[in-house]
């Protein structure tokens, strides 16, 4: 029977403490006495079998109060927030899932205020990304929480994120640049890096790095962005990340051409920015870089139309249509309440992005961003010869592409919207658009099921 309750704000240091002490006095009379044994009879007063049962105990009552801060601190609920912390102050300042408080309430900048209020630390990392809070808030566009985490001290570089870019790159190297993020930053001290000034479609500042230390047109972006050179960020944005920057920046290729960079560099994947130019039919790109003295690329694989019919074969379940909605919880809900059941989907806080359905052995796959009056339709295709299905789709291509500069041959053009990469949601896949702008997408499983 328990001799004691558990206090609701029990702390592991404390209890800790008291088994050193009641170890102590333990010895005075059994001088053999471990540790151990006053751990388990303290547990036991508590009403727990083991230490280590009381400790998961603690572990339950302290994650509990600091997810719900945490799914707060997204939802913006400042008042909810102030409650808990009222409660739990010490929880402004707590770690849980890789994470902290500060880095979920990034978006919301009168929280942000509130947690370094309770002693939240604004240079703190998370796991994942080993960003600081300032980076989530510059990337997404936050201004005001961008000016608090600074007015507390937050480090305005942010050097050694897992993407490489610093914080200035997190602000302008997004879907569209954060300007005035991006001009606090400057202000505060942050220096343009070569990525960062190109966003920004500023040549001036690309000239001056590039004068300061020519070996700035050898940068590469991180793992995560293909390790694209200043030449092909200019172009494409990375695999996996094709909402960055639809136009590209060819007054920006020249000027780098101008500066000396070598057009012939290959990125992470061992692409130049000619052979993706040559993939994505971007004959402007294509002109200016074969007038700078660009190399084709090599054409290996077969893709005669045999060799292509032959891969068909290869193709393991029906067409699985993806259709953009405009509501997902409205869509999720017509399709269930019809039959279909969700088969598989992703999302964070219950809040679905993306889902497969099935009715029988048919299925769709819904994804948000649809809008009234516009369908919005891509075909997806799963293989088990991805590789080689894309060797002879890039293929048939590049020869597409040489053609229109004036080489023999009459290919139709397969324009790459995508490149073969590896999703994070378990599988490669590559793009490519048929005439009427239709996307295909091929895809294979990391692991077969």
């Amino acid at each position: 029977m328990p001799t004691s309750k558990l206090p609701d704000h029990a702390s592991l240091e404390y209890l800790k403490k008291l088994a050193k002490e009641r170890l102590r006095e333990l010895r005075k009379s059994e001088p053999d006495a471990r540790l151990a044994s006053a751990q388990l009879a303290i547990a036991r007063e508590y009403g727990f079998p083991s230490w280590r049962a009381l400790r998961a105990e603690l572990d339950r009552r302290r994650v509990a109060p600091i997810d719900a801060l945490f799914r707060e601190c997204r939802a913006g609920n400042a008042g909810v927030v102030r409650t808990i912390l009222e409660k739990n102050p010490h929880l402004a300042r707590e770690r849980a899932h890789g994470t902290t408080a500060l880095h979920q309430a990034a978006a919301h900048a009168p929280i942000v205020r509130m947690l370094l209020e309770h002693g939240a630390d604004p240079n703190v990392r998370d796991e994942g990304d080993n960003a600081l809070p300032l980076h989530f808030a510059a990337g997404g566009g936050r201004a005001d929480s961008v000016r608090a985490l600074l007015d507390a001290g937050s480090d305005v570089h942010g050097f050694g994120d897992l993407h490489e870019g610093d914080v200035i790159g997190w602000a302008a190297c997004g879907h569209e640049p954060h300007r005035e993020i991006v001009e606090l930053l400057l202000e505060r001290g942050a220096r343009h890096h070569i990525f960062s000034a190109m966003a920004m479609a500023d040549v001036e500042p690309v000239r001056r790095l590039v004068e300061e230390d020519p070996r700035a047109l050898e940068r590469r972006t991180s793992r995560f962005e293909s390790l694209q050179t200043p030449i092909h960020f200019a172009l494409f944005a990375p695999d996996g990340l094709g909402g960055r920057r639809a136009q590209p920046q060819y007054d920006m290729l020249d000027l780098l051409i101008e500066l000396g960079a070598d057009v012939d560099m290959e990125d992470g994947r061992g692409r130049t920015a000619l052979e993706l130019a040559m993939l994505r039919g971007d004959t402007e790109a294509i002109r200016r870089l074969r007038a700078a003295g660009a190399r084709d690329p090599e054409i290996a694989a077969d893709d005669s139309p045999e060799a292509l019919a032959a891969l068909g074969s290869s193709i393991r379940h029906p067409l699985t249509p993806m259709l953009a909605v405009s509501d997902m919880s409205r869509s999720l809900r017509w399709y269930t309440s019809i039959g279909f059941r969700i088969a598989e989907s992703h999302g964070q806080d219950d809040v679905i992005d993306w889902a497969h359905l099935m009715l029988g052995r048919s299925g769709i796959m819904v994804v948000p961003g649809g809008q009234p009056g516009h369908k919005q339709v891509s075909l997806w295709f799963t293989t088990d010869r991805l590789d080689d299905l894309h060797a002879a789709l890039r293929a048939r291509q590049l020869r597409h592409a040489r053609a229109t500069a004036g080489d023999a041959g009459e290919e139709p053009a397969i324009r790459f919207v995508q490149d073969l990469y590896e999703a994070f949601y378990g599988q490669r896949e590559f793009c490519i658009e048929d005439p009427d702008g239709y996307e295909l997408w091929f895809a294979q499983p990391l692991s077969r099921p």
